[in-house]
This record gives structure tokens, sequence and C-alpha cells, in this order.
């Protein structure tokens, strides 16, 4: 049987499920990291209500395989390809955001995590981060040069490639630090 559009579509929010579900599970670890147990608390009684969801969720999608008949599904053709392409244009709202802690005390901390991202490259040393060649989607993290494919964040009259999750963001951020021999806090933290 080929797949339908619905079929494609539960796939598809299962996928974008499993997505919220890593990022709940990363700021737990975080809470736990910091010992803030009451904020793991609530971030694992998140984790819980979407697992729940995610298996009535997979329920329905099974039950659409299973009972309906082949004409039904026939009768509800998109293109898996298309429908792909509008979810994937969809903009997505920020869920997660970073703090960044450096030893000297300063703090960065902004709305969305790829502006605390940015400006913590900036804190860093752009042009030190630049020497590391380090790369995101095959495209340096720092350039000049516009992305026709992938976002991008402005930092002074640099582009830093930001389109990853924003727990990437910290272990890129990690892994800079580490480079650089500093030291810095990096948590994520709900939006």
């Amino acid at each position: 049987m080929s797949t339908d559009g619905v079929t494609t579509s539960f796939e598809m929010i299962l996928e974008e499920i499993d997505s919220v579900v890593s990022e709940v599970n990363s700021q737990g670890a975080a809470f736990l990291r910091n010992n803030e147990y009451q904020h793991a608390k609530d971030a694992i009684a998140s984790g819980e209500k979407l697992a729940a969801f995610r298996r009535k969720l997979e329920s329905l999608k099974n039950e659409w395989v299973s009972g309906q008949d082949e004409p039904t599904r026939r009768q509800v053709k998109i293109e898996p390809a298309a429908m792909a392409k509008i979810i994937a244009s969809a903009p997505k709202s920020s869920k997660t955001v970073l703090v960044v802690k450096f030893v000297d005390g300063t703090v960065i901390y902004e709305t969305k995590a790829a502006e605390t991202f940015a400006k913590s490259i900036k804190k860093l040393g752009t042009q030190r981060v630049i020497d590391l060649g380090l790369k995101v989607n095959a495209f340096p993290l720092v350039s000049k040069q516009q992305s026709e494919s992938y976002t991008q964040t402005p930092l002074d009259s640099y582009l830093v490639m930001t389109h990853s999750s924003t727990e990437s963001k910290r272990d890129q951020l990690l892994k800079i630090t580490s480079a650089l021999k500093e030291k810095i806090s990096v948590d994520i933290v709900p939006a």
C-alpha cells in the first residue's frame, strides 16, 4: 500500500512531538545538573504528558491505517513531499532559550536562543571563533556569506549560523569554549 497524505501527516506530527520530547528531556537534565529539582519534576511531568499524548496519536495513526479501507485512503490523496514542504516551511516558535554564564560574571540571557548564541560568540571573540573553522549544515558557523537555505543571526558585520536546535546551540558553545580553553556554563530553560 502506498502511503496516503493522512498517514504521512501523522508521521510528521509524531516526528515533531519527538523533537519536543527531546527538548523537554534536555531541559530536565539541565535542571538536575543545576540542582533545580522542582523544575526537573515539572519537566518530568511534562514529558510524561507528552509521552501519553504521543501514544494516543500513534494509536490514531494505527487506527487510520488498519481501520480504513484502501479506497477511502486513496481518496485522501496529498503528495507526501508537498505536505512535508508545507509543514517544514511553517514558522516555529521558540520553546526554549539559553542562559550563558561566563567566569567574569557576565550572563547572556536573551528571549531567543539564537540571540544568546550570537552574543555569546561575540563575548568569546568573533574572530577567535571564526579561526576555529567550525561548520553547521556544511556552512561556516560565522561568516559574511548569506545562506539561501539556513537561518542566520546578524552579529555586527557577520552572520552566525543559528539553524539548529537549542540543544545543538548549547553543544556548539561548549565545543567552542573547550577549543578556546574558556569556561562557561550553558543551560537550556523554558522560553
